[in-house]
């Protein structure tokens, strides 16, 4: 059977919330790394991070094993260590929380903004203490967070910016490429990403200074294991030739993956435009944002959930916010957090997402608007005693 009919094929039992595809290109890549014993990290991880570099126009990328890595990684490069503190937005992946907990630091929370759920700058500065080291921008599904005002309350305060990127390769704000406007940048390679390598990750570092100190910190404090004495912390965060290999066949179809994102969430807002109870997030493609998986709010999301589900399609929900994360210790009122938590939902989308499967998601949408008489409305939220 060809990989057309078996797609399709497949399509019809279930419409998978992400579809990616791993294909010839990225075999060749592996076995070429593996043909010319290239196994550990050695120069297919060199050029793969020499032309992630060229695409972020950065002077340094340094490869890890995760995005989860390069947000630690990132976070040890700017100097986070016990006692510190580290201010997240309170809607976001529990990565860059996590990491924080790993060295020792605390996390501060501060909400999202009503229309988006990306941090809202102006209540920064009043979750800054004297322990504040890092302010983590996370630019959610490619919507870029406003990494301006978040570096200038970072240079009032003398603090480090690192751009949780791990959603974002490729995507573009106002000030430039995401993942490139802070001290340091994370991205991701996981399964769900623009590119994939299966795992893997990578730090975008502006300058020398940053970058050799990533470079140290990846593989036990040292430049050469064989050479050095272990004088300065550091541990195995290094990736491998042979997932590089894949890597680099990835990078070769970028165009044609954003193109393929980017047709994905424009279909959804136009067939699904005017339904009462489902609202696109918005991504400003004309501004170079990226819509790596297209996302909506909507109302009674769990009995939408449930009913896609009974007609074979998987839609995922967002992530609870972060302070029900009970072991981070960051409780507090967040309302603009819970809306999306409560209400957000990603649908199917992907790189490679057959159109027959968008077609079906949006066909049981409309249905279920016979069901879901609730409608859809912004955030009605107060905060701090002024209306948003």
């Amino acid at each position: 059977m060809s990989a057309s009919r078996k797609k399709v094929a497949v399509a019809k039992e279930l419409v998978p919330w992400w579809w990616t595809e791993i294909g010839q290109k990225e075999l060749k890549g592996l076995e070429k790394a593996v043909r010319n014993r290239h196994i550990n990290a050695g120069p297919v991880c060199e050029q793969l991070q020499r032309r992630l570099a060229e695409l972020l126009a950065v002077p340094h990328v340094v490869l890890t094993t995760s995005g989860s890595a390069a947000l630690l990684l990132s976070l040890l490069a700017c100097g986070v260590g016990p006692g510190d503190e580290v201010i997240l937005p309170a809607y976001t992946f529990i990565a860059a929380g996590h990491a924080a907990m790993l060295l020792g630091a605390m996390v501060r929370l501060v909400d999202v903004r009503p229309d988006r759920p990306l941090m809202d700058a102006g209540q920064i500065e009043a979750a800054i203490t004297n322990r504040t080291r890092v302010i983590v921008a996370v630019h959610t599904d490619g919507m870029a967070c406003d990494v301006a005002a978040i570096n200038a309350v970072a240079a009032r305060h003398g603090l480090k910016v690192v751009e949780d990127a791990a959603q974002a390769f490729a995507s573009r704000g106002p000030d430039g490429m995401l993942g490139t406007l802070g001290d340091a940048g994370a991205f991701s390679m996981g399964i769900t990403k623009l590119i994939t390598t299966g795992e893997g990750g990578f730090v975008a570092a502006g300058n020398d200074q940053t970058h050799a100190r990533l470079l140290k910190l990846r593989n036990h404090g040292v430049v050469a294991i064989a050479d050095n004495v272990f004088d300065e912390f550091g541990f195995n965060f290094r990736f491998n030739d042979m997932l590089a290999g894949i890597g680099l066949a990835q990078v070769q179809r970028l165009p044609e993956r954003i193109e393929a994102v980017k047709q994905v969430y424009r279909f959804y807002c136009r067939q699904l435009k005017g339904l009462h109870y489902l609202k696109m997030i918005d991504v400003r493609l004309a501004d170079g944002e990226l819509p790596l998986w297209s996302q909506a709010v909507c109302a009674d999301r769990e009995k939408v959930v449930a009913m896609l589900r009974d007609r074979g399609i998987e839609a995922r929900r967002f992530h609870p916010p972060l302070a029900d994360s009970r072991h981070l210790d960051a409780a507090g009122d967040f309302p603009c957090a819970r809306f999306f938590a409560a209400h957000g939902l990603i649908l199917p989308s992907g790189t490679d997402q057959p159109l027959e499967n968008l077609h079906r998601t949006v066909e049981a949408l409309h249905d279920i608007a016979a069901v879901v008489k609730t409608p859809i409305g912004p955030a009605a939220i107060r905060q701090r005693g002024r209306k948003l």
